[in-house]
């Protein structure tokens, strides 16, 4: 029923002073639900593990959603039971995973010399803060589609032949300040949407692929030549591109997570 892509690239500015790139895109396809998920670590000196925090995050993200399935018979079923409670259990779960994954990381990768001088210079640094990053899930089943997101970045998707963005906008988020994983109040910064719709696409990315472009409405035109290319499997040019978009663009990391349906 669906397909598709996940790719990260290393931004212009990260290529050119040699640190690597801080985010992940993940997709994962079963037989009865598509999903999608892209986080961005902070990449700031305080959060100095960001690179390892997004990719846990992705991965979780995902072991969250499969394992929510199993349990409760469905996303459909979730969902009517109450949106808000199920969006919430959900986001909750990916949490407690991502906390669990730090906590196993510092055990078996203890801080070493040049990152206890960090964090001595910041007076102590929580766990979770070292690890900090944003995230984005997508989920496509039959009979509906949700998202969760905590923190900047985009989610578009198809419906009826128009690229629409219908993911809540937050009003915390303001120039370069976002809300992120290792908040405090994580739990309360989710923000999500529910519908019952038929999409036939989603794509997610890193705030560095929209700040590539001088508007909204050119974002979403790319938007629909990956769900395109996607479809036709024509995706192999997509990564260059990015790497391209982000030199003369954001010079930012960029990633993307897109599914169709077929």
């Amino acid at each position: 029923m669906y397909k598709g892509i996940n790719i990260a690239v290393r931004g212009a500015s990260h290529e050119e002073d040699g640190s690597g790139c801080q985010d992940s895109a993940r997709v994962y396809i079963s037989d009865n639900f598509a999903a999608a998920a892209v986080a961005d670590g902070h990449g700031s000196a305080k959060h100095f593990r960001s690179a390892a925090g997004s990719e846990m995050a992705t991965r979780v993200a995902i072991r969250s959603l499969c394992d929510f399935n199993e349990r409760n018979g469905g996303f459909a079923e979730i969902f009517k039971r109450g949106e808000h409670n199920a969006a919430r259990r959900i986001a909750g779960n990916m949490i407690c995973g991502w906390n669990s994954e730090i906590a196993a990381h510092i055990r078996l990768l203890p801080l070493n010399e040049q990152e206890r001088g960090i964090n001595e210079k910041f007076g102590g640094i929580a766990n979770e803060v070292m690890y900090g990053a944003t995230l984005i899930v997508a989920c496509m089943f039959e009979g509906g589609c949700f998202g969760l997101q905590i923190g900047d970045g985009d989610f578009c998707a198809m419906l009826n032949s128009e690229m629409i963005s219908p993911m809540p906008e937050d009003a915390k988020l303001v120039g370069n300040l976002t809300t992120s994983l290792c908040d405090n109040d994580a739990i309360d910064n989710f923000r999500f949407f529910y519908t019952e719709e038929n999409f036939s696409g989603v794509m997610l990315s890193s705030d560095g692929l929209i700040n590539s472009f001088v508007n909204v409405a050119d974002y979403l035109k790319f938007g629909r030549r990956v769900l395109s290319s996607v479809e036709t499997g024509a995706t192999r040019p997509l990564e260059e591109h990015l790497k391209t978009r982000s030199k003369y663009g954001s010079r930012d990391d960029i990633s993307i997570a897109a599914i169709t349906v077929i």
